[in-house]
């Protein structure tokens, strides 16, 4: 039985009013401007991107889902890389057409200020399904290099669902259904703790943290080497 791993990031594709937190009248959303994208996508590339390619688990792809009305200034932006497990993706049915001939797959939602630990997708191609979720990881202030605990109680887990190829119709570009609330009314399977982390940074407005962080700069070093993050990022 053929099982693919489909690792996928609406970058800006979902327009979280968390982000803008109200903004006025006539505004344009920031995800949808130059100066946004290029700061976005350098985090994307130095955490997101880097624990997506440090994976134990390495027969996989990662789509990062692209706006269409977005690629005037989206496309000049994009990194240029020379792996092609990275996929991006502003039309989707080619993408999907050539997934269907999977007997299997496991679809693994990712913010694009997230990150995985190395073992997280060997976890979920290990999982019998059909939903699975981790609901305790970290959390990492990217601009002051502090490691905190975190946990998903407000925000919903971190979740992936194991579906037939032939039912994969489209991806969840706009992340509402499900949302990562709703995942703890279906039938889930509950994963290890410390195998995400959050990311905190000047945009990201949806995570606050309330907990002491982790002082120990080993223990920090050691925890985030298992997410492929080095101090010199």
């Amino acid at each position: 039985m053929k099982r693919k791993l489909v690792f996928y990031t609406a970058f800006n594709t979902f327009l979280s009013n968390k982000l803008t937190r109200r903004p006025k009248s006539g505004r344009p959303h920031p995800a949808t401007t130059t100066e946004w994208t290029k700061k976005r996508l350098d985090i994307w590339r130095r955490f997101t991107l880097k624990s997506i390619l440090n994976q134990d688990y390495k027969d996989f792809i990662y789509v990062l889902l692209l706006n269409p009305k977005l690629r005037l200034i989206t496309d000049p932006l994009l990194p240029k890389l020379e792996d092609d497990r990275i996929i991006y993706s502003y039309e989707d049915e080619p993408l999907i057409r050539g997934l269907q001939e999977y007997d299997e797959l496991v679809m693994a939602l990712l913010d694009s200020d997230d990150m995985y630990s190395h073992d997280a997708g060997t976890l979920m191609m290990n999982c019998p399904g059909p939903w699975m979720y981790f609901k305790g990881g970290y959390a990492l202030d990217m601009k002051r290099w502090r490691l905190y605990p975190y946990n998903t109680r407000g925000s919903g887990p971190f979740y992936a669902q194991l579906l037939p190829g032939n039912k994969l119709t489209h991806f969840n570009r706009t992340k509402h259904k499900p949302c990562h609330e709703d995942i703890l009314k279906f039938k889930s399977v509950r994963l290890s703790n410390g195998k995400f982390c959050v990311g905190i940074h000047g945009r990201n407005t949806s995570s606050t943290m309330r907990m002491p962080h982790i002082g120990k700069k080993n223990l920090n070093l050691k925890i985030l080497k298992e997410f492929g993050i080095s101090m010199e990022v």
